[in-house]
């Protein structure tokens, strides 16, 4: 795993139960403060690269080898809120160790490995109960007409290449990031339903370093304006009664783009797209399409955008 060979370490725990408890670290906070001395064998503390000269180096966490257990167990404020970020600094400022080291780790990187130990665990049924007795079906007919659509889609947003940082939101089992991995595009993926997620890790299409189950509608709580294109395909029945629900999402997609950022979403009506235009028309140049490799249902029409000025 990423954390093990950026620390060095053997077997280790995080203490939060999921990626999206860690941006308010509750558990996290609680340990720290009943952590004592004897409690601890050897202690790692972990920052930040710089990305400058003269900066102070950030904490972004700390790992302990406990006695009792017998395996380490990682602290971490990456993704936390200010508030937090600042108890846990003082609570880590306050563990002392004899055996004690320090390692300054890509903070992108350590991010990836925090958020593959969370995939592993649903895999591993730590985070997970779901069933997988039956294999997940991925057409191959989708599969190939998507990647048309891609590739004219890649033609229409100037910039967006291999080395595109990409975010899916609905990704579900990843049904259509199969096409997106076959266009070159590997994006961080996102679903509330862990399930699913499980169901895609457990096939070998969703990549641990990058899926994610969090709900979409909070996106910019997690993420910053660090996206040169947000996918999201099949992204919901937006009947007018549902509108609403499907507008939080659609509305924090912007707040995580960069600037010029681009969308590609699909939808199974043309109605639907039309909704999707409306909710976005002010913060988007969008463009509406029929997708005729589509099978008539999936993906049959398409809404692209570019972020405005």
């Amino acid at each position: 795993m990423e954390l093990n060979e950026l620390l060095g370490i053997g077997n280790f725990m995080l203490v939060e139960e999921s990626y999206a408890n860690q941006k308010w670290i509750g558990k996290t906070l609680e340990y720290l403060g009943k952590i004592e001395a004897q409690d601890v064998v050897e202690a790692i503390r972990i920052f930040a690269k710089s990305r400058g000269r003269g900066k102070d180096k950030e904490l972004i966490g700390i790992a302990m080898y406990d006695r009792d257990l017998n395996f380490w167990i990682i602290f971490t404020d990456i993704i936390a809120d200010r508030r937090s970020k600042e108890e846990f600094e003082a609570l880590a400022s306050g563990i002392k160790c004899d055996k004690e080291r320090e390692v300054e780790v890509e903070r992108e990187k350590f991010r990836e490995g925090v958020i593959e130990f969370y995939s592993l665990g649903l895999v591993n049924r730590l985070f997970c109960d779901c069933n997988l007795r039956e294999a997940s079906f991925y057409p191959q007919g989708r599969t190939e007409a998507l990647k048309k659509v891609l590739n004219d889609f890649l033609r229409y947003a100037e910039g967006v290449g291999e080395d595109v940082s990409a975010l899916e939101i609905g990704c579900g089992n990843g049904g259509a990031t199969i096409a997106l991995h076959e266009s070159g595009i590997f994006p961080i993926a996102v679903d509330i339903n862990k399930c699913e997620i499980c169901k895609g890790l457990e096939e070998g299409i969703l990549e641990p370093k990058k899926s994610i189950v969090l709900d979409c509608s909070v996106l910019s709580v997690f993420f910053g304006k660090e996206f040169d294109v947000v996918f999201g395909f099949m992204i919901g029945k937006l009947t007018p009664f549902e509108r609403f629900s499907w507008e939080k999402v659609l509305k924090e997609v912007p707040k995580v783009l960069k600037s010029k950022g681009k969308v590609l979403f699909t939808v199974s009506s043309e109605e639907e797209a039309m909704i999707v235009n409306e909710i976005l028309k002010e913060e988007f140049e969008g463009e509406i399409k029929e997708n005729k490799e589509s099978d008539g249902y999936l993906d049959h029409w398409l809404y692209m955008g570019e972020l405005r000025e």
